[in-house]
């Protein structure tokens, strides 16, 4: 910004309540940092990283989430998380609210007792987990979906190597390879571009400057 090579409102900047974080004096300390720590004055979209509000027994900071113990805090609600965000939304500090890894049920909920409507539903989706309900339910509400591991999340079994994960790799399902051919792109190509075609936004991530510049080049196709 300081160069003047992008300004602000060039850049649409999405991040999340963590869950530890969940109870009403956490939530309005948490957005206040998050605010002073990437040195801007508002936020475009700000969501409630999951339902499940916990509290740090051995808290290691971010960079030890897999080694640090949390027990389930059950003394407030969704919505008195919510009425947090609602008032940072009125005082302009974030532009649009929403949730992340809600279910249909507990989506329902927070609509019905909210003032502001959740604006968006980020969650996990890929052509292994397609989540059709819920996405004609948000689509019913007016809320819009972002799609995240949507090439099936590889790298959660380096994160956490310990855990339970289901096997499956998108990249090598052989209908998506056959697609690839047909179209003259990549695997990864024909996953993204098959979530945008269902109107839903979609966010690979990628350390890579290739892959990241190869997941851009999927608007000159259709499936």
């Amino acid at each position: 910004f300081s160069s003047g090579k992008l300004k602000r409102e060039d850049v649409f900047i999405t991040t999340k309540l963590p869950f530890y974080n969940m109870s009403p004096a956490d939530a309005e300390a948490s957005i206040k940092q998050q605010l002073a720590n990437l040195r801007v004055d508002y936020i475009d979209l700000y969501l409630i990283h999951c339902p499940c509000p916990m509290k740090a027994t051995n808290f290691g900071g971010l960079t030890n989430l897999s080694t640090t113990s949390f027990e389930h805090q059950n003394d407030f609600e969704h919505i008195d998380t919510w009425r947090v965000l609602e008032k940072a939304h009125k005082e302009g500090k974030l532009k649009a609210i929403g949730i992340s890894n809600f279910n249909a049920d507990q989506i329902k909920s927070l609509y019905e007792k909210s003032e502001i409507k959740p604006a968006n539903l980020q969650i996990e989706l890929h052509v292994y987990w397609p989540q059709h309900e819920l996405v004609e339910l948000c689509h019913q509400l007016g809320m819009t979906i972002t799609a995240y591991a949507p090439l099936g999340s590889p790298g959660r079994v380096t994160f956490r190597p310990g855990d339970y994960w289901p096997e499956g790799n998108p990249l090598v399902e052989p209908v998506i390879l056959e697609l690839a051919k047909k179209h003259g792109k990549t695997p990864a190509q024909i996953l993204l571009r098959h979530i945008l075609q269902r109107g839903i936004s979609v966010i690979p991530k990628s350390t890579n400057a290739g892959r990241i510049k190869e997941n851009f080049d999927i608007f000159n196709f259709e499936l």
